[in-house]
C-alpha cells in the first residue's frame, strides 16, 4: 500500500511519492533529526520477502554505502518497520539521461562529459565487487552541477564475486536457471541468454547508453530486439551521426561487442580512454558547439526521478510552475557558467513560459542574450530554432515574423517557413548576416527558387568586425544571388561528361594557359584526363567514377573544368567575396565541428551536417571548391579539404588553375543580375596587414596629449542602487564629463563576499553593444560578471555613444579616432572618480577589454598609466584606414602594464598570424609580464570556464588577492 504523507519509518518522516516501478516505490522523506530531505525506496516483496535475497542484498547494499564515489548516489540506511523493508539514499535533484536523450542527439562533448563520468563511476563499483545489471538512462541522473549519479548499486542484485584488481579474475553473477535481470533494450547478449554475467555486461549496457546520446536513438528495437543483441551490429555512429569521433565510435563499437572477451578487460580502462578523449576534445575543439564545454546542467523538473525497471516518474499538478519558480533560475545560470549558452537560452524561454515577466527570469535571459528582430519578405513566416550542435534535435517556435526576441550568443539553426514559399534553414551568426534577418529575410515562392541552391541576400561585405575574411578583400556589396546547397556530386559531373562537355569549346574559359603560357584547344584537353586517358577527373577511370560514389562531391578537376561544368549548367563560379559572404559566421567556429576536416576520406554531400549562414552545406571541408578570382597566375580554391586542418576553412588559398588534385572540387552560383566587374578582378591576398613603422617618443608624446583633459569637478551623484542582485549589488553612479556639458552614469558591480579596499576592473564592451538601447541589461553580461563574484568591482561605464548616450557608429577616420578620445576620458574620469572613494584601491586598476574593446585597449591603457594589468578578449589587429594617433599598433609598444591577450585558435575576425601574433609581440610588457592564451574555438572562445580561470588568475597575480569578507 503507498505511504502517505506524514508517515514515520524510523527517524524519517515520508513528505510525498517521487517514483514508482517494478523494483519498488520511491519517497521523498526528511531526518527528523539531522533536517535532511532523502530518497527512501520501499523494496517489493518478493526481495524483502526471501530471507537468503534478503541477508545478501543487505550485505552488498552495505558493500555499495561504502563505495564513497561522487558518480554513485550514496546509501545512508537499510531498515525494517512492521514487516516493510526500506532502503534510505542519497536524494539527487536533477534529471535523468532517459530525459535528455528526450531531446534528441547530444552534443559530442556533453555525451563525453557525462559518459565518461558514468564509466569512472562504473569501475569504482566493479573494483568494489559490484555488477549493476541494469545501467539505462533512467537509472543515471545529472545533478544540478552537472554530476553523473548512478542509482540503484546494490539494490536488489546480489553478487557472487568481483574484479578488485587489472589480474583478478572476472567477477561473476548468481543467476537462476534462464533467469533474466535487466531491462530488455539494454542487456547484454549473456543477459539475454540468462547466463551468467559480470563487470563487461555492464559495458554492454554502457555502450548502448552511450550510443543512444550520441544518435538519438537505441542501437536496437523492435521486434527484432533480442536477435539484434545477439547477433546484430548497429550501424557505425560515425555513419548515423557523421561529427562522431572515430575514437568515440572505437569505444562504444568495443563495448557493445557480442563476445564478452572482446570488451574491455577493465572498466577502469573503458574509463580512462572516455576521459582522455574527453580531454583532448577539450584541448583541441570549438562550439555551439559547443562541443568544447564544462559539464552541462540538466533540467530539473520538481524532484528527483529514480525510475526504475519499466517504471516512470509521477509529477505532481504545478510542477512546472513550481520548477520555474525555485529552480529555473541557478539550474539557467549553471548552464551559462558551463557555457552552455543554447542549453540555458532554450530552459529560460521554457520557464518564462510559466513565469512569464518574472524579473529573476528576465535578468538570467538578458545575460545571455542579445535583442534581435526577424523580419521575411513577405511577412507572416514562421521561426524555428534548435541548437547548433544538435541537429538531428526538434524544431522549437520561435513566433511568427515580424518577430522582436531575444537570440543568445550563440550559434543556433534556423527554420523559416510559410505556406507558398521555400522553406529556409541556415545558421546566420554575424553583424551582417543579423541585420538581414532584422531588414527582412526574402523568401523565395515554391519553384522560384533554382533546383538545389539556395538564396544569398543582399550585403555589403567591409573588413572591419563583422565582415569577412579580415583585411584580405576591399569592402563590396554583393548583391543577392543563389549557390548550390551541396558541393557538385560524382553524378551532376557526369551528366556534363555524357552532354560532351568537354567537346564544348563555348563553355570553356579561353585563353587555357599552363603557369602563364596559353594552350592549345587540343593540349589542353589532352589535359583534361582520367586515369585510363578518357574525359574526365583524375580520379575516374575508363570514364566513371568508383561505384556508391554517386553521392560523393566530385574532385580531381581543375580550375578550367570547374568553370566549363558551371556554364553547362547555367550558371557560374562564384567569385572570392560571393563565397565567403555564404558562410556568414566569423564569430563562431562550429562549423568546424561538424564538418568533414582533418580526417582520411571525403564523403556523400550533407551526411556532415555544418550548416552555414544560408543553408550551404560542407563549405568547410570535403573537397576544396574553385572560385573565378585569380592571384597572379593562380586561382583561388576556398574550404579546405577532408585531409586539411580545419582551420584552413577561411584561409585565401591560391592554386594553379590546371591542378586537378583529388581534393579539388567545385560549387556553382547563379546571378539573377551580372555582378560588377570589380568582383571579378584579380584579388591580392594579405601576407599581413600594414603596420606602420614605430613612432619616436617625441610623437607619441603629441599623440597622448590628444587624450589628455582638465579635470574639472566630478559632481558625482548616487543615481540608484540595487543590493538584490544575485551575483553583486550594482550603483549607477552619475559624474561629468571630461568634454561639453554631458554626464556619464558608471555602473559599479560590487561582490557580495567581497570587503574594501576593493580592486576595480574597467570594462569595455565589444561591438554587440550598439544592438542594446538601454543599460538595464548589459551587452555580454556573461563575460564579465565573474569578476564581481570573485571579489573585484566590475566598473562599467557608459560610454560616449553607448546605451542612453547612443551614437550611429561611424568607420570615418576622424569621426572615429574622436570617439575613441572621448572613451579614453571616460575612462579617466571613471579613473579620477574611484580615487575619490575610500572604499577602493586605485591603485590595483585593471582593464578588461572585449573584441573591439580589446582591440583598442592599447591605446586606452597606453595613455592612462593608472591602469596596472589588463586583459584584451579577442582582440588584435584590423585591417582598416586609421590615423597614426588612433592606431593601437603604434600604442601596443608604450603598454608596458602587464597584459593578457585570449584568442581562438580559429579566429575568422582576428587571424593570428595577420592580427593576434603581430599585436602581441609589439605589447611593450617584458616578454615574463605577457601572456598570449590561445583556446579553442572562434572569436568568441565557447569555454568560459578557461576564460575565467585565465582571467582571475592574470588579476590575481598581478593586482593581489582580494578581500574577502570574514566568515
Amino acid at each position: 500500500m503507498p505511504l502517505t504523507a506524514g508517515t514515520r519509518l524510523g527517524p524519517y518522516e515520508i513528505l510525498r511519492p517521487i517514483g514508482v516501478g517494478g523494483m519498488g516505490e520511491v519517497y521523498r522523506a526528511r531526518h527528523l533529526k539531522l533536517r535532511r530531505d532523502v530518497a527512501i525506496k520501499i523494496l517489493p516483496g518478493d526481495l524483502a520477502n526471501d530471507p537468503d535475497r534478503l541477508a545478501r542484498f543487505e550485505r552488498e547494499a552495505r558493500t555499495a554505502s561504502a563505495l564513497n564515489h561522487p558518480n554513485i548516489v550514496v546509501i545512508h540506511d537499510i531498515a525494517e518497520q512492521d514487516g516493510m523493508t526500506y532502503i534510505a539514499m542519497e536524494l539527487v535533484e536533477g534529471r535523468t539521461l532517459r530525459e535528455w536523450i528526450a531531446d534528441g542527439a547530444m552534443p559530442i562533448e556533453r555525451v563525453l562529459r557525462l559518459g565518461s563520468q558514468l564509466a569512472d563511476g562504473l569501475a569504482k563499483a566493479h573494483a568494489a565487487g559490484i555488477v549493476h545489471r541494469d545501467i539505462k538512462p533512467a537509472n543515471v541522473m545529472v545533478t544540478g552541477d552537472g554530476l553523473v549519479k548512478i542509482l540503484d548499486f546494490g539494490l536488489a542484485k546480489p553478487l557472487l564475486s568481483a574484479e578488485r584488481s587489472p589480474g583478478a579474475t572476472a567477477p561473476t553473477m548468481e543467476s537462476r536457471e534462464g533467469f533474466v535481470v535487466g531491462t530488455p533494450l539494454y542487456m547484454s547478449p549473456e543477459q539475454v541468454a540468462g547466463e551468467r554475467v559480470d563487470h563487461r555486461s555492464d559495458q554492454f549496457s554502457l555502450g548502448v547508453t552511450l550510443y543512444e546520446m550520441v544518435s538519438g536513438q537505441p542501437p536496437f528495437e523492435g521486434a527484432s530486439l533480442v536477435r539484434g543483441i545477439l547477433s546484430v551490429d548497429p550501424p557505425p555512429l560515425k555513419r548515423v551521426r557523421p561529427d562522431t569521433p572515430a575514437d568515440l565510435d572505437r569505444i562504444v563499437r568495443r563495448c557493445l561487442a557480442k563476445d564478452p572477451a572482446r570488451r574491455y578487460a577493465s572498466t577502469a580502462d573503458l574509463a580512462t580512454e572516455l576521459r582522455e578523449l574527453r580531454e583532448r576534445r577539450e584541448r583541441a575543439l570549438h562550439g555551439v558547439v559547443a562541443t568544447l564545454k564544462r559539464p552541462a546542467v540538466a533540467a530539473t523538473l520538481a524532484a528527483i526521478a529514480l525510475a526504475l525497471g519499466s517504471g516512470g516518474v509521477l509529477w505532481a499538478r504545478g510542477a512546472g510552475e513550481r520548477w520555474a519558480r525555485n529552480d529555473a533560475v541557478p539550474e539557467i545560470t549553471g548552464l551559462t557558467e558551463a557555457g552552455d549558452l543554447y542549453d540555458a537560452f532554450r530552459l529560460a524561454r521554457r520557464a518564462q513560459h510559466y513565469r512569464a515577466g518574472d524579473p529573476a527570469l528576465e535578468k538570467v535571459m538578458n545575460r545571455i542574450t542579445l535583442p534581435a528582430r526577424v523580419t521575411t519578405q513577405p511577412e507572416g513566416a514562421e521561426v524555428w530554432v534548435k541548437g547548433y550542435s544538435t541537429p538531428d534535435a526538434r524544431w522549437e517556435r520561435l513566433g511568427v515574423t515580424p518577430l522582436r526576441t531575444r537570440i543568445p550568443y550563440a550559434l543556433m539553426r534556423w527554420r523559416i517557413t510559410k505556406p507558398g514559399y521555400e522553406p529556409f534553414e541556415g545558421a546566420p551568426f554575424s553583424g551582417t548576416s543579423i541585420g538581414v534577418l532584422a531588414t527582412g529575410l526574402p523568401l523565395d515562392s515554391v519553384g522560384a527558387r533554382p533546383t538545389g541552391m539556395v538564396r544569398i541576400p543582399t550585403a555589403v561585405l567591409i573588413a572591419v568586425p563583422g565582415a569577412r575574411p579580415q583585411g584580405e578583400m576591399p569592402a563590396v556589396e554583393v548583391e543577392t544571388f543563389f549557390l548550390d546547397r551541396y558541393e557538385v556530386t560524382n553524378r551532376e559531373f557526369r551528366a556534363f561528361v555524357d552532354g560532351g562537355g568537354y567537346e564544348k569549346k563555348e563553355l570553356w574559359p579561353l585563353p587555357i594557359e599552363r603557369r602563364g603560357l596559353e594552350l592549345s584547344w587540343t593540349d589542353a584537353l589532352g589535359s583534361f584526363r582520367d586515369a585510363t586517358g578518357r574525359p574526365g577527373p583524375s580520379t575516374w577511370e575508363a570514364g566513371a567514377y568508383p561505384a556508391g560514389e554517386d553521392d560523393y562531391p566530385v574532385g580531381g578537376i581543375s580550375w578550367y573544368e570547374a568553370a566549363a561544368y558551371c556554364a553547362f549548367v547555367g550558371k557560374s563560379l562564384p567569385t572570392v567575396f560571393h563565397w565567403f559572404h555564404a558562410i556568414g559566421q566569423e564569430q563562431i567556429s562550429d562549423i568546424l565541428a561538424h564538418s568533414n576536416t582533418d580526417t582520411n576520406a571525403k564523403a556523400p554531400v550533407g551526411r556532415f551536417k555544418g550548416l552555414a549562414a544560408w543553408g550551404t552545406y560542407d563549405m568547410a571541408g570535403n573537397v576544396k571548391e574553385w572560385v573565378w578570382n585569380r592571384s597572379g597566375t593562380d586561382r583561388y580554391i576556398l574550404g579546405g579539404s577532408w585531409n586539411e586542418p580545419g582551420y584552413v576553412f577561411e584561409h585565401l588559398i591560391r592554386a594553379d588553375p590546371m591542378e586537378r588534385e583529388p581534393t579539388h572540387g567545385v560549387r556553382c552560383a547563379k546571378y539573377p543580375q551580372p555582378p560588377p566587374e570589380n568582383l571579378f578582378a584579380p584579388v591580392t591576398p594579405r601576407h599581413q596587414y600594414d603596420i606602420p613603422a614605430p613612432v619616436s617618443d617625441e610623437a607619441f608624446a603629441l599623440f597622448r596629449g590628444m587624450y589628455a583633459y582638465d579635470r574639472t569637478p566630478l559632481e558625482p551623484e548616487l543615481v540608484r542602487a540595487n543590493d538584490s542582485l544575485p551575483n553583486y549589488r550594482r550603483e549607477v553612479v552619475s559624474i561629468r564629463t571630461a568634454y561639453g556639458d554631458e554626464r556619464m552614469e558608471v555602473n559599479l558591480l560590487m561582490p557580495h563576499n567581497g570587503s574594501p579596499p576593493y580592486q576595480p576592473v574597467i570594462w569595455f564592451p565589444g561591438g554587440d553593444v550598439y544592438l542594446h538601447q538601454s543599460s538595464e541589461h548589459f551587452a555580454s553580461e556573461y563575460m564579465f560578471d565573474f569578476i564581481p563574484r570573485a571579489g573585484r568591482v566590475l566598473v562599467y561605464p557608459i560610454y560616449k555613444g553607448q546605451y542612453e548616450r547612443f551614437e550611429e557608429p561611424s568607420l570615418v577616420p576622424s569621426h572615429w579616432r574622436d570617439m575613441m578620445i572621448r572613451w579614453s576620458q571616460d575612462i579617466g574620469r571613471t579613473i579620477d572618480y574611484l580615487e575619490t572613494r575610500p572604499d577602493f584601491d586605485a591603485t590595483r586598476i585593471g582593464y578588461y577589454g572585449f573584441s573591439a574593446g580589446a582591440h583598442e585597449g592599447p591605446v586606452f591603457i597606453a595613455v592612462e598609466p593608472r591602469i596596472k594589468a589588463s586583459v584584451l578578449l579577442a582582440g588584435g589587429l584590423i585591417p582598416m584606414p586609421m590615423r597614426p594617433e588612433m592606431n593601437p599598433i603604434l600604442f601596443a609598444p608604450r603598454v608596458t602594464a602587464p597584459t593578457l591577450m585570449i584568442n581562438g585558435r580559429d579566429d575568422f575576425l582576428m587571424p593570428y598570424e595577420l592580427a593576434q601574433r603581430p599585436l602581441f609581440e609589439r605589447l611593450g610588457a617584458p616578454d615574463d609580464r605577457k601572456r598570449h592564451a590561445r583556446l579553442d574555438g572562434g572569436h568568441i572562445p565557447p569555454n568560459r570556464a578557461e576564460i575565467i580561470r585565465e582571467v582571475l588568475a592574470w588579476f590575481d597575480h598581478y593586482l593581489g588577492p582580494v578581500h574577502r569578507q570574514a566568515q
